[in-house]
C-alpha cells in the first residue's frame, strides 16, 4: 500500500530495466514525458515504469535511435522486465493486469 498525498492507494508497477546504451538511451527518451511514466537513470540502466500498464511504441522509439526497432531490438538491450508482456507489430506493452493482458491478446479490449 502507497500513501498518495494522504490517500492509501494501490499501485501495480510495470516496466523494464534496460541498459544505458543508444537502444536504452532512446527508449527512455521516447518516454520521457509520457502521462505516469517514471524514468530512473542508474549509472548503466534504465528502470522505466508506471502503473498498470507501459507501452513502449516501436515507431517512437525508432525515430529517437534513426533505425528501425522492433520487439527483438528493446528485449535485446532488456535485463528484465515487470508485468505481463505482449509484443504487436507496433509495440511492446507491459500489463499489470493479467485479465487485462488475456482480454488484449483475445481481441477482447
Amino acid at each position: 500500500m502507497t500513501s498518495v498525498g494522504g490517500l492509501d492507494s494501490t499501485y501495480n508497477f510495470v516496466g523494464i530495466v534496460m541498459a544505458r546504451s543508444a537502444e536504452g538511451d532512446a527508449v527512455a527518451d521516447a518516454l520521457r514525458g509520457k502521462p505516469g511514466v517514471e524514468i530512473i537513470q542508474q549509472p548503466a540502466f534504465w528502470d522505466i515504469r508506471a502503473a498498470d500498464k507501459l507501452e513502449i511504441d516501436y515507431d517512437e522509439v525508432s525515430e529517437e535511435l534513426g533505425i528501425d526497432v522492433d520487439a527483438y531490438t528493446i528485449q535485446h538491450e532488456m535485463s528484465t522486465h515487470y508485468g505481463r508482456m505482449v509484443t504487436t507489430d507496433d509495440k511492446l506493452i507491459l500489463f499489470g493486469d493479467p485479465i487485462e493482458a488475456m482480454n488484449f491478446l483475445n481481441g477482447d479490449t
